[in-house]
């Protein structure tokens, strides 16, 4: 802004005083519509600007959140899920009549509760072997039902806590995952044989890493949901004389030393 020589300000806009209202009043709505549009793409732009660096592509968003060791160990990470116990029950029978008999019957307990037989083979002295998976929700109620066909020498149960191993590894499937398919995406762009030979073999790779923790997975699940039993069952023995003597002896020489 400057003054004329007759002491009159000029501005660097023309002057509309000598205009009629009419037309005055036209130009200053037309003045005000362009300045409201100017500054309404620069308001567009400048918070296209401030958000644009917050955005997070979608393909990084996991659709599954995997909790961490340390998470699984903290009171609320355990809190957020079950704990996974592989369950394993150990029975010897004695003087069963017929071990075999046994055996069918055992397998018959296992299909009834949803099982299946995992191993089985005759022991030594006659006696039988066999292992069953039954649903860990059912393995006392399978117990008890072997308990029934002959007398219980030996009933043992263990559990072991695998939740930390399924956490650790649901969480490196999770990461080769998503390497796998950053992989493919290059494969798909790479412009060289060179290129393509580097990122398959890299793909293969990751892919055969991401199998073996899948069946390492798959295979813990499986254990926590179907629990292990074995039944040994040996048949009754029948002493002879000279068995009948021994035992004899033994119980004489035990009143001897022990009295109670």
């Amino acid at each position: 802004m400057c003054k004329n020589g007759r002491g009159r300000r000029r501005t660097g806009m023309p002057i509309l005083t000598h205009l009629p209202r009419a037309v005055m009043r036209p130009a200053a709505a037309t003045v005000l519509v362009l300045l409201s549009t100017a500054c309404a793409r620069m308001g567009g732009s400048a918070a296209k600007a401030i958000s644009a660096p917050d955005a997070v592509p979608a393909s990084e968003v996991s659709e599954q959140t995997v909790l961490s060791r340390d998470e699984a160990r903290s009171p609320a990470g355990q809190a957020s899920f079950a704990r996974l116990l592989v369950r394993r029950a150990t029975m010897q029978l004695q003087d069963v009549k017929d071990p075999q008999v046994v055996a069918r019957r055992v397998s018959a307990i296992t299909t009834a509760l949803g099982g299946y037989i995992e191993e089985s083979r005759e022991s030594s002295g006659g006696g039988v072997h066999i292992k069953v998976r039954v649903p860990a929700a059912a393995l006392e109620e399978a117990m008890d039902s072997v308990a029934t066909l002959g007398h219980v020498e030996k009933r043992q149960i263990s559990a072991d806590d695998v939740t930390e191993q399924v956490v650790d590894l649901e969480a490196r499937v999770a990461t080769r995952r998503a390497i796998r398919d950053r992989l493919r995406a290059l494969l798909e762009r790479a412009g060289s044989i060179p290129d393509v030979i580097s990122v398959e073999r890299e793909l293969a790779r990751v892919q055969g890493e991401l199998d073996v923790l899948e069946r390492r997975l798959e295979y813990l699940r499986g254990s926590s949901s179907m629990a292990e039993l074995s039944v040994d069952a040996a048949p009754k023995r029948i002493l002879g004389p000279l068995g009948l003597l021994a035992v004899g002896t033994g119980w004489v020489l035990q009143k001897l030393f022990i009295i109670k």
